[in-house]
């Protein structure tokens, strides 16, 4: 049989080419793939009429669940197609597709176990919600160890702290207020709290009673806390390395905003976006990449493709990496609420390089063997013939 992918955009076109490889994970498991490019003049009409032949597909798949809203508006019997969407960030920025769709034959996937739990609660038309972690992007053989040029890396955009409280200041009065008193709960030796979870604790404490749908259109006017969390985690992560005089390369949006402490340290390769290819490339040319997010209860995509690079993943530290990876063997953990360990963690790998490349090349091995987008296209065509939970 066949499956329908819907390619869609983001930036950097990280979603796009994470679809491509899913895809050829589906036609290892002996699936015919039908493509339509979401960002195509015709792409609604496109689905339309593939839809219109729902029995020759075995399911349909998007990433961020693109066009599941249609289903209630100009595309009825997609509900009639199995269907598998996968959203790779907070439930939040896709509430019009999930609140659009009837949930029939629909399986959603999510990146965090509380994403999941959320959607279950939010959204309990959808028939199926899993949560299956980011793969990894390999960009094929790296430079060797002792002609990489870059010693540390970390590929994403900049907020600085200041922005995001003042997005958080343009929300109505009594949000505002409830932000503001809230975002001190969300960093220094707070900063491994998850921020939907802080607000219904906050609502709790308050007797303040809210239905689940009442509960995530709060979450949606809220939002800029966490991307307040998220500034905070990474300027100070990055400020901790630059401080010490340790030069980090960066890649992304924003970064020529930075003003903190080090600014002479911080080399921005590039000051606005770049294809995920290129940033591939550059974490084959680097020694240590770093990784930061805000989420501590699932895996993202830069971990495994900055193993897949053959560079050295130095991550905050949360039990689910462990799951996976044996710190100080195909890993390195900096504590999350005390960054100023984070200097020497990163000095001593690079001053013992063949420690440091013993790491990495543990870490590909792992990595290359169960972690690539192409093996979670075969996950999720198993899990769809089977039904069972996803394995690693």
């Amino acid at each position: 049989m066949k499956v329908l992918v819907v390619r869609g955009l983001s930036a950097y076109d990280v979603l796009g080419r994470a679809a491509d490889e899913i895809c050829r994970g589906f036609e290892n498991c002996g699936y015919e793939v039908d493509r339509i490019d979401a960002a195509a003049e015709h792409a609604a009409k496109a689905l339309q009429e593939a839809a219109a032949h729902a029995e020759e597909y075995a399911f349909y798949f998007s990433m961020q669940a693109l066009f599941w809203d249609m289903e209630q508006k100009e595309v009825p019997w997609i509900a009639c197609m199995p269907r598998v969407g996968w959203i790779v960030d907070d439930p939040i920025y896709h509430a019009p597709r999930l609140a659009g769709t009837t949930g029939k034959n629909a399986h959603l996937l999510t990146i965090q176990n509380g994403h999941a739990k959320r959607v279950q609660k939010e959204y309990p038309q959808i028939d199926k919600v899993g949560t299956l972690y980011h793969g990894g992007f390999y960009g094929g053989a790296m430079p060797e160890w002792d002609r990489k040029d870059i010693d540390v890396f970390f590929s994403g955009t900049y907020c600085p702290i200041g922005k995001a409280e003042w997005e958080m200041g343009q929300r109505a009065d009594v949000f505002r207020g409830i932000m503001h008193e809230l975002k001190g709960e969300l960093i220094g030796e707070k900063a491994y709290r998850v921020w939907s979870q802080v607000l219904r604790e906050y609502f709790d404490k308050i007797s303040f009673a809210v239905s689940e749908e009442e509960f995530r259109d709060i979450l949606e006017v809220m939002a800029p806390l966490e991307k307040y969390q998220r500034a905070w985690i990474r300027t100070k992560m990055i400020e901790a390395l630059l401080k010490s005089g340790i030069e980090v390369s960066v890649a992304g949006n924003g970064w020529e905003n930075y003003a903190g402490a080090g600014k002479e340290n911080l080399r921005i390769i590039a000051a606005g976006g770049i294809p995920i290819d290129e940033t591939v490339r550059l974490m084959g040319r680097s020694k240590i990449v770093l990784h930061c997010m805000n989420f501590f209860d699932g895996m993202h995509e830069r971990i495994f493709t900055a193993m897949l690079a053959n560079a050295v993943c130095v991550s905050y530290r949360y039990d689910t990496l462990f799951e996976f990876f044996r710190e100080g063997k195909e890993i390195v953990t900096y504590p999350l609420t005390h960054l100023e360990e984070l200097p020497q963690i990163v000095t001593d790998l690079l001053e013992h390089p063949d420690k440091a490349e013993a790491i990495a090349a543990a870490g590909f091995h792992a990595a290359i063997e169960k972690h690539t987008w192409e093996r979670r296209g075969e996950q999720i065509a198993e899990w769809m013939t089977s039904g069972n939970d996803f394995s690693y």
